[in-house]
């Protein structure tokens, strides 16, 4: 029974085989992609919405949906490539975060703060690799998750929240909403909804599109307004708390730093009690604690050189300013492994 199980099993996986090369050769199978517009695409995961396109680069003039020039790395982000094997002796810094982590109206992704945060901490001898997985239009409910599905694997010694004060509620330039309705006016047909490995089979393409091809479904507005709903208002309290459990979890510590509006006068800013809801929600998780405020009022006095690009984006001098006071804090506070300096 075995030695005919066997050659059951070897007879039809050459069968399988032989199908998918000779589709191939005929090009009978029909492409399919997930539907996507500038930098982003729909996301399997409804918490997550929308995702970055991989290793997309781009050159034009129009930065609608596209938000930076140049190259993301192989997941999509504003980075370079990461190995996902942590190397021994390296210390791991996870940013999550939305447009502002992603160095929106900043050129050079090196002038943004998780590029200028690795290297002032390589200065002071942490041997540190800083991983960013920031994404614009993001609130805290999607960085979070988004942590889960591409940021645990890395094994972070430090999660830091790059936290704007948008992140209470849904702000995304209409990313999801662009996106679902250019998936509805396909019928409702979207790679999103299956593994991309089976997308890279054409047997599998040519029998699911071709030969039993999907009933097209037309989302109604309210289906559409489900969708957009599972990522909007406030999921800051919810997912501070996810976060503390995975951190207690996985062996990650957790630092917010919370963003300021860039207003004209910091001496007359309205926004203070937003920053207090942040402060005292870390308290509450025990999550390291970084407020910007008085640092952006101290790097404006500094320097004539503009800390912002404009209310919501820090400019390059803003990122550095940024990355400085995230390096003093993480060098004095949590601590991570240092070696000594040469003199």
């Amino acid at each position: 029974m075995l030695r005919k199980l066997s050659l059951s099993c070897a007879s039809l996986l050459i069968a399988l085989l032989a199908a998918e090369l000779l589709i191939r050769i005929a090009g009978a199978a029909p492409e399919v992609s997930v539907i996507r517009k500038g930098r982003f695409q729909l996301s399997r995961n409804p918490k997550i919405g929308f995702e970055p396109v991989p290793g997309l680069r781009y050159e034009g003039e129009d930065l609608s949906f596209y938000d930076y020039e140049g190259a993301s790395n192989r997941l999509g982000y504003r980075d370079r490539d990461h190995e996902i094997a942590k190397p021994a002796g390296v210390w791991r810094i996870v940013v999550l975060g939305d447009s502002i982590g992603a160095g929106l109206r900043v050129e050079r992704f090196e002038d943004t703060f998780p590029a200028v945060l690795e290297r002032r901490l390589r200065e002071q001898g942490v041997n540190s690799e800083v991983i960013n997985l920031s994404v614009s239009g993001y609130n805290t409910q999607q960085e979070v998750e988004t942590l889960v599905e591409k940021g645990l694997r890395y094994r972070p010694d430090l999660v830091l929240v790059a936290y704007s004060l948008t992140d209470r509620e849904r702000v995304d330039g209409d990313i999801l909403k662009t996106l679902l309705e250019a998936e509805r006016s396909q019928g409702g047909g979207s790679a999103r909804r299956v593994h991309p490995w089976l997308l890279q089979s054409a047997l599998y393409r040519f029998v699911r599109y071709r030969v039993a091809p999907p009933r097209p479904v037309q989302a109604s507005d309210a289906e559409l307004q489900k969708l957009t709903d599972l990522i909007s208002g406030d999921t800051v309290a919810r997912y501070f708390a996810t976060l503390g459990d995975l951190g207690s979890r996985e062996g990650f510590r957790v630092m917010i730093a919370v963003f300021p509006r860039i207003v004209r006068n910091f001496e007359s800013y309205r926004f203070a009690d937003q920053h207090r809801y942040v402060r005292n929600l870390s308290r509450v998780h025990g999550f390291f604690h970084l407020d910007l405020l008085p640092e952006f009022a101290r790097c404006r006095e500094a320097s004539p050189e503009p800390i912002g690009a404009d209310n919501y984006h820090p400019s390059a001098a803003g990122h550095r300013c940024a990355a400085e006071a995230m390096a003093r804090v993480i060098l004095e506070k949590v601590r991570p492994p240092r070696r000594e300096l040469a003199p």
